[in-house]
């Protein structure tokens, strides 16, 4: 399994569920990286460790294994070296966002035209990969987490004030901007009964982005800085879980918010989409009005919350159940191999 990167964000996690669950069905995984990083530690608490990749050497490395996956478009290159010797899954993460991703990155959309096999995680990412690269094989494969060891399905109540929490890096295509402008707009008692909750990088890349965005505080709105420990706290802490994103080919964020039983706010544009029904809002990308509506709703309503983060944890029982998703992958596989 090959990872661009080792950081803490959303793709090397999801690298590292798919690593824990193939082995704990008794299959050898040996996980390599393009790019070292401090969430090498993750992988090395769960006993894999991180070996650094050289794409010089794909024909002396696949002679050592049956399949290799290459995780994000970012390991395009190393997927088309690796077919040449053995079965090869580009695992795409991304979506509307490939082309900003690949010409920002000088990175050849070939990658993708070209890979014999691409697996990606919602249909929403599929719709896009299809119309816009014509791949010769796509898998539709949801994305899937570990239940933690401690209670997920915890009682939802608001106390004094309803808590929206939002988990992403600070970057334009998370819409942060947009959920702050919807919190600023909330009807004034509604604002005074509610908090909304900002965690994530601030990467220095995005920094024409961020930096205007938090120069200025406003009531209500905290942001905490990258969250490296304690996500569990975080989710128990809210009362909603808030995706506003401009492009979202899944989002573990809503199947967290789902696995600790607490509603969720998404936009049209997030991939995850298919978990929403009954326990929340599906609304207009980019509209601060239809968050700002959807995030009154909660406030104005709040003895539903209990009620919504309990479809919340079943809707996660029925679309992120890692067995589920095992028996799909090695379906997969047994098609490519």
């Amino acid at each position: 399994m090959l990872s661009h990167e080792m950081t803490y964000t959303g793709a090397p996690h999801s690298l590292l569920n798919v690593a824990r669950v193939l082995r704990g069905h008794g299959h050898k995984v040996k996980v390599y990286t393009q790019t070292k990083g401090t969430f090498s530690r993750r992988f090395a608490q769960y006993g894999f460790r991180v070996r650094k990749f050289d794409i010089q050497r794909c024909r002396e490395l696949s002679s050592r294994f049956d399949i290799a996956v290459c995780n994000t478009v970012f390991c395009g290159e190393a997927a088309l070296k690796m077919q040449e010797h053995i079965p090869t899954v580009l695992y795409i993460r991304e979506a509307e966002n490939l082309p900003d991703i690949l010409e920002r990155n000088k990175i050849d959309e070939g990658c993708i035209c070209n890979a014999e096999h691409i697996v990606c995680v919602s249909e929403y990412a599929a719709h896009f990969i299809e119309r816009t690269y014509r791949p010769k094989n796509i898998f539709v494969l949801h994305n899937f987490l570990i239940k933690p060891f401690i209670k997920t399905a915890t009682l939802n109540r608001a106390r004094k004030k309803v808590r929206f929490v939002i988990a992403a890096t600070i970057e334009p295509r998370k819409g942060i901007s947009v959920a702050i402008e919807a919190f600023k707009i909330l009807p004034r008692e509604l604002k005074k009964r509610a908090v909304l909750d900002i965690y994530g990088s601030a990467p220095s890349w995005a920094a024409g982005y961020h930096k205007p965005l938090f120069a200025k505080k406003y009531d209500g709105v905290n942001y905490h800085g990258e969250l490296t420990h304690g996500k569990s706290r975080m989710y128990k802490k809210a009362n909603v879980v808030l995706v506003p994103s401009f492009d979202e080919s899944c989002s573990l964020t809503a199947l967290e918010g789902a696995m600790y039983a607490r509603p969720m706010i998404v936009t049209q544009n997030v991939g995850a989409k298919y978990i929403v029904d009954g326990n929340g809002f599906v609304v207009k990308t980019g509209s601060a009005s239809a968050l700002s509506a959807a995030m009154s709703f909660f406030i104005a309503n709040s003895g539903e919350l209990e009620t919504a983060g309990r479809i919340s944890y079943a809707k996660f029982a029925q679309y992120a159940d890692k067995n589920d998703y095992y028996a799909k992958l090695i379906k997969i596989f047994q098609e490519i191999m």
